[in-house]
């Protein structure tokens, strides 16, 4: 890591060695890149952006190398990069594929909440993956819709001040992480309740007014977003898959999958 290069654009960075479909969004939030990289280019150098930006990836696998942290990342994982933040990505395996999103300076300059707000979001919001290969599939559409569907998806992955653990109550903090230590166990509600000594109705009432969304459809989320690393990572059929994270049956499964992502499970896979 000993060269640093000046900020970059996603497609400055590897011209000559991959494939890149880019869409800027209209309203001046920034631009969605989608990128193949088949050899090693300009990213798996020490470079930075002047903006935050996120990846998601889609195939393959990186080695994520920032200051004296080291870390391997694979499909279904996503990053976060903070403005000026040096930083390699290192392709493992070709190709790697990526849906990459880089915020506009003025969007960026005018929010001064947006990194704190969006780094709390994907950390803690099982939602954040899924959001991002509905973008990708969106972007795959092309239609009239397209836009504005996915800025719509990009709002709902920038209200992170829902999922910072300062901002939530104990007991709700409790909840979310016996959630997330047995999201692949049956757990009620009453069970729940007892854990984080609040009443039922407490639970039913203020969680989905913290997370936009039912005790079960989070849940569900979670198994959903825990399945991404299994499709891509193990030689587990998708049946077993479904029963490891939780589904009564794959078709449960299939279903749920292609309502939180776009895609059927083996359309993943495959990807």
């Amino acid at each position: 890591m000993n060269r640093v290069l000046p900020n970059q654009t996603f497609i400055a960075l590897n011209k000559e060695s991959h494939l890149s479909k880019m869409l800027r969004l209209s309203q001046g939030i920034g631009t969605l890149y989608v990128s193949t990289h088949f050899e090693l280019g300009n990213s798996d150098l020490l470079h930075y952006h002047d903006e935050p930006h996120l990846t998601f990836i889609l195939h393959g696998g990186v080695t994520d190398k920032r200051k004296n942290l080291e870390t391997e990342r694979f499909s279904g994982e996503m990053m976060f990069f903070h403005a000026g933040e040096p930083h390699q990505t290192i392709s493992r395996s070709f190709p790697t594929k990526y849906v990459s999103f880089q915020f506009q300076s003025d969007y960026y300059r005018n929010n001064p909440n947006l990194e704190n707000e969006l780094k709390a979001t994907l950390e803690n919001d099982p939602n954040a993956k899924l959001s991002m290969l509905k973008i990708y599939k969106e972007l795959a559409k092309k239609d009239e819709f397209t836009e504005s569907s996915i800025e719509m998806l990009l709002c709902g992955l920038m209200n992170g001040k829902h999922f910072d653990r300062n901002s939530r109550p104990n007991w709700l903090n409790k909840i979310v992480e016996i959630l997330n230590d047995n999201w692949n166990e049956e757990i009620s509600l009453n069970e729940l309740a007892f854990a984080a000594d609040v009443h039922p109705k407490t639970i039913s009432k203020y969680f989905p007014k913290y997370f936009s969304c039912t005790l079960g459809e989070y849940r569900r989320r979670i198994k959903i977003e825990k399945s991404l690393a299994l499709i891509k990572k193990s030689n587990f059929s998708l049946t077993e898959i479904a029963l490891n994270c939780g589904f009564y049956d794959q078709s449960h499964f299939t279903e749920t999958f292609k309502q939180m992502t776009g895609f059927l499970p083996k359309q993943f896979r495959k990807m």
